[in-house]
């Protein structure tokens, strides 16, 4: 009788450690869920290609490349407050800008065909810029397009370097750095992290290779999230490389992306295999919650890729994953069915009511709208 009581009182506590077990995770698990959303209203000039918003100041900044304008959108009635036309002739012009990036004192366009950065006064000339030299053994390019997500604090800029390919045999080559890092202070640049390990194998151009950076304000790391690995790499204010697991229970491996020989490959198929196999999106840091969202790119049905033609801001739908600041996973979304991530989509930000993501469905032309995810 006697071990038949310490029997029964291991099972009990043992159920009892169970049930408080349970009640903790279920204390601390988060749900996301859908905000209200978050609408900008566009003046006649500003189309659903303007790209943005970034945070500029006061403002919410976004780059319109119809007229090669900036807008200024009011923080409180999400509407056009001032407008800075780019100068496209004289020797502080920037012809043909692409893209915006910001800072706490300025706002930048890139140029595509310089691979540069030109901070723009009010006037839409340039005050000054850093141009992002290329080394020799960098197969890719800087700014690769106009929708390339470059970052900026106090110190550095962060550009992604774009994998290059062969156009004959649609191959990527990965075997270089694919952060390019510029000290504001001297203009100097430095690169850092390599494609991760799996991109040995063979992988086409293009998307699977479309790096995902967020800057983290209150460490001042970067963070880099890649189409094909559960793994984001870290780099630290001082150039220090940490590894984090960031997976989702939508991806257990990346097999379907990878071809068994070089005959197989053909730009037609690189894009059906990028569509019809998961992978991770965009990657964004949210200050105000102190967390990481991390996108993942749903695979497309058989039947949606077998129609005649196949757009991917339609189609494609998502999950996704959020991290605490030491990349634990906190939640995991159902699926999204109403957000936009395609490259030529404006980019995710935030703000105290939640993470704002373009909506798939933009119906009415004098307003842009973003979905709104929370969690709680």
């Amino acid at each position: 009788m006697k071990f038949f009581g310490i029997s029964n009182r291991i099972k009990i506590f043992s159920l009892a450690f169970c049930l408080i077990s349970f009640s903790l995770q279920a204390q601390t698990a988060k749900q996301v869920v859908y905000g209200d959303d978050f609408v900008f209203n566009l003046d006649y000039e500003t189309s659903f290609e303007a790209y943005g918003p970034v945070r500029y100041k006061d403002y919410f900044a976004f780059y319109n490349p119809v007229n090669f304008s900036i807008k200024l959108f009011d923080q409180e009635s999400l509407s056009v407050a001032s407008t800075i036309n780019i100068a496209q002739e004289g020797p502080k012009s920037m012809y043909q800008s692409t893209g915006l990036m910001a800072d706490e004192d300025d706002i930048y366009v890139f140029s595509y065909y310089k691979q540069s950065a030109h901070a723009v006064n009010e006037k839409g000339r340039e005050s000054f810029k850093y141009v992002f030299k290329q080394e020799e053994n960098t197969f890719g390019a800087y700014l690769a397009t106009g929708t390339t997500v470059a970052s900026a604090n106090n110190e550095f800029i962060y550009v992604p370097i774009l994998a290059g390919h062969d156009i004959k045999t649609m191959l990527a080559d990965y075997r270089f750095p694919s952060i390019v890092r510029i000290n504001k202070s001297d203009s100097s640049v430095s690169t850092f992290l390599n494609y991760p390990k799996n991109y040995k194998n063979m992988i086409s151009g293009g998307l699977q290779g479309f790096i995902s950076p967020t800057l983290n304000s209150k460490t001042e790391s970067l963070v880099v999230s890649y189409p094909l690995s559960h793994t984001v790499f870290e780099l630290t204010k001082n150039g220090v490389i940490k590894e984090h697991s960031m997976k989702s229970s939508a991806i257990d491996d990346f097999d379907g992306h990878y071809y068994k020989s070089q005959s197989d490959i053909k730009s037609e198929k690189s894009r059906a295999k990028y569509l019809e196999n998961p992978s991770f999106s965009r990657l964004h840091y949210d200050a105000y919650s102190n967390t990481y969202w991390r996108f993942v790119n749903l695979p497309l049905t058989y039947s949606q890729m077998n129609q005649k033609e196949v757009i991917e801001a339609k189609a494609r739908n998502y999950k996704v994953v959020v991290f605490d600041a030491n990349f634990n996973k906190i939640a995991e979304s159902d699926i999204l069915k109403d957000i936009n991530l395609t490259l030529s989509a404006p980019l995710v930000f935030s703000t105290e009511k939640g993470i704002h993501i373009y909506a798939k469905s933009q119906e009415n032309e004098e307003e842009m709208r973003f979905k709104t995810l929370k969690i709680k």
